[in-house]
């Protein structure tokens, strides 16, 4: 990679930080189910629950509620 092209990419990615976020939701990355729940957490991380699946885990997917509404 060149450093044009790198500097192209910088600057994508610093013009899509720059975007304001809207509102977004947890979805549940087994079922996409968007009833995800704080678990538990301290030293370990935060732990989420789906309550379609019980998927317990630390990975949640985030989406604006507008492209889960779609």
């Amino acid at each position: 990679m060149t450093d044009d092209e790198l500097d192209e990419i910088e600057k994508e990615i610093l013009e899509e930080l720059k975007k304001p976020k809207g509102k977004r939701i947890q979805v549940c990355p087994v079922c996409g189910s968007n009833e995800v729940t704080y678990y538990m957490g301290l030293k370990t991380g935060y732990q989420y629950q789906c309550k379609s699946c019980n998927y317990v885990g630390a990975l949640v997917l985030e989406n604006d509620i507008t492209s889960f509404e779609k």
